[in-house]
């Protein structure tokens, strides 16, 4: 038998007065008038009377009195919360690890709302079992960790950091929730174990770790469990039923910009063959709709064609009441179009001018060339500071300060400095080696700008190997060394060509460095670059992040700030910061996300669960935690059984009684 006190001792103080009071009334009732009689002969009687209600006399003949003593001694029982807490092992300590991923939110569970309500459950029933000498810390984890509960033996604080738990959107990482609970239970040492100076840092303090979840992450291998005894409660069904949208995007036709492709995936992630209705919404106008019917495991793709120039929202659903609602919608937006602008600042560069005029680029690209002098100007200098160009390329010249934007660099370096250790600086960009011929030997096909790219049939009379500050990507690569590479630089990026495509000899004359200009690879180039460094990629399908991420955007570097919404919300207003980068952090909900200036919309992006381990919601019968295969706690875990209620019953009877027994008195 244990006891969990309700009451503070001021609290146990002012209720102790109950029973005195009820004392105090007893002998307010013995009260008798004085009358004068000529003779106390008649009267022995009476004064025999007296003598037996004496107020001790009477309080030991009240059966009213009894009962309501035993009404407050059964209340005071019950406050004090008497029960009896079933076997199970305990080291002392334990390790409260709670699931609030998003498959947590399915509703496969019966007499709770979803799988987080039913552990919450669990785990404040397992608070509620806690003896007097245990402590416990509280954890909750989705794809970060998050201490809710240092360790305290206060069952009250445990609660109260209990009900502050909330299921969220994210997927699962147990991680860092597991390195948390190790930092108590395996101390760390000062040097690696057998060095003679090795000393350890604290004792080793065992725990017994819960995990309340479905199971449904990462096997964590590189993880030494140590003192930690791993135990697994799963929550959730092994039978569930579960389509999911994993994929959604939109993507206008090149040629023809007003037609949009919009492609899903579908798959049955659940136990059983299910089928939907897809339905697919502009603003919350009904497109299109299709039909998908799918066995176990099997995916479907589908697509739509519709016609739009705005910057629109589309929303994919399915109308199936499956046992995981978040991934049966998907959300994904389209750009307003619009052209990228492009300044090129070259003495004269032929093959750059053709690439810029063909129809493909046309459409998406706004260019304009100018000389070199130009960047002496005070015209060059608002326009470098001021972000208003999406690229600017820079053939066989480099300005003294780098613009706030990027930049493709052909022939020359960028000029910006990175700082040492020291408190000196040195260039970020540097020549390799001496101009001499070069053969190309290796391409990074997998980046954007190499993509449909066949370039070793190039002749390359003269150029330079590069090397770059620390971040850079090798895009080509040449017997001399690295001759075309990414880098970034403050949040932009500079693309940087080793060699030069035309140049001038000796009698000022323009001579072809390489034949590069005369393949169809050239073209393709540009347009890869444009895309990529432009953003003219960007300005059809909007990017989809998942829930949490931090979404970083370029904005005009001269906005102070702008206003990003939700759809369905309140727009938020956010500061840009420097060289007009905006960080959105408040990305927990999904759905369509809408960034504003005014009236004007400058971009948007979709936030979208697509996690097919998430929407795998057949809870695990076992996990492998650090090498180790730890079984599902099926029996259930150690539950205090409390007697109050059976207390306030019986008192609640009592006084029962004791009203009838009063009434009859006063009848």
């Amino acid at each position: 038998m244990s006891w969990i006190s309700t009451l503070s001792p001021l609290h146990w103080a002012l209720f102790s007065l109950i029973p005195l009071g009820i004392l105090l009334l007893y002998f307010l009732k013995l009260r008798r008038e004085t009358v004068e009689v000529p003779s106390t002969f008649l009267w022995k009687r009476t004064i025999e009377d007296l003598h037996v209600n004496s107020l001790l006399q009477r309080l030991r003949r009240s059966v009213l009195l009894f009962l309501q003593l035993l009404i407050v001694l059964l209340a005071a029982l019950a406050l004090l919360r008497p029960g009896i807490r079933g076997e199970a092992s305990s080291q002392g300590r334990l390790v409260l690890l709670i699931d609030t991923s998003a498959s947590m939110q399915a509703t496969d569970v019966e007499g709770d709302a979803n799988r987080f309500e039913r552990a919450k459950r669990l785990v404040s029933e397992r608070i509620q079992a806690m003896s007097d000498d245990e402590t416990a810390m509280l954890v909750s984890f989705s794809d970060r960790a998050e201490v809710l509960q240092s360790f305290t033996s206060d069952r009250n604080r445990l609660g109260d950091a209990l009900s502050r738990a909330e299921v969220t959107n994210r997927p699962t990482d147990v991680l860092g929730a597991l390195k948390a609970a190790d930092g108590l239970a395996n101390p760390r040492r000062t040097s690696q174990a057998g060095d003679v100076n090795d000393v350890q840092v604290a004792d080793a303090m065992p725990a017994d770790l819960l995990l309340y979840s479905d199971g449904g992450f990462q096997t964590v291998t590189e993880f030494d469990l140590g003192n930690l005894t791993p135990i697994y409660i799963p929550v959730g069904s092994g039978e569930v039923t579960n389509l999911a949208i994993t994929a959604f995007s939109a993507e206008r036709n090149v040629e023809r910009p007003e037609q949009v492709q919009v492609f899903a995936t579908v798959i049955n992630l659940g136990t059983r063959a299910a089928s939907a209705n897809a339905t697919l919404t502009l603003d919350g106008e009904l497109l299109d709709a299709t039909h998908v019917d799918l066995p176990i495991g099997e995916q479907a793709g589908l697509s739509f064609a519709i016609e739009s120039e705005d910057a629109v929202s589309l929303k994919l659903s399915l109308d199936i009441e499956d046992d995981l609602q978040l991934d049966n919608v998907g959300y994904t937006a389209l750009r307003p179009m619009r052209s990228v602008s492009v300044l090129v600042v070259t003495p004269g560069n032929t093959p750059l001018e053709m690439a810029l005029a063909t129809s493909k680029a046309a459409k998406i690209c706004q260019s304009e060339f100018v000389p070199p002098e130009f960047l002496s100007s005070d015209t060059y200098k608002q326009r470098s500071e001021s972000g208003k160009d999406d690229l600017i390329i820079f053939d066989r010249c480099a300005p003294e300060t780098m613009p706030s934007t990027n930049t493709f660099m052909i022939g020359a370096l960028p000029t910006h400095q990175l700082g040492n250790a020291d408190g000196t600086s040195h260039a970020a960009w540097s020549w390799k080696s001496e101009p001499s011929g070069v053969a190309l030997i290796d391409m990074d096909r997998t980046h954007p700008i190499m993509r449909y790219l066949e370039l070793f049939s190039l002749l390359i009379f003269k150029g330079r190997s590069l090397s770059g500050p620390p971040g850079s990507t090798e895009l080509l690569g040449a017997d001399i060394g690295p001759m075309l590479m990414v880098a970034p630089r403050d949040g932009f990026q500079d693309l940087v060509l080793g060699f030069e495509l035309v140049h001038e000899d000796d009698d000022g004359a323009t001579q072809t460095n390489t034949n590069w200009y005369a393949e169809r690879s050239w073209p393709v180039f540009v347009l890869n670059v444009l895309r990529y460094l432009a953003g003219a990629a960007e300005v059809s399908g909007a990017p989809s992040y998942t829930p949490g991420d931090t979404v970083r955007l370029r904005v005009e570097s001269a906005m102070s700030n702008v206003e990003v919404e939700r759809l369905g919300d309140q727009p938020k207003a956010i500061s840009v910061g420097p060289a007009g980068v905006v960080e959105i952090v408040n990305t927990d909900g999904v759905g369509n996300y809408r960034v504003r200036s005014g009236d004007r919309v400058i971009d948007s992006f979709a936030v979208n669960l697509f996690s097919r381990s998430e929407s795998t919601i057949a809870a695990a019968e076992g996990i492998e935690l650090g090498y180790e295969s730890v079984a599902g706690a099926t029996g259930g875990v150690e539950k205090r059984q409390e007697y109050w209620r059976w207390l306030l019953i019986g008192m609640l009877a009592i006084l029962a009684t004791e009203w009838w027994v009063f009434a009859r008195r006063v009848g």
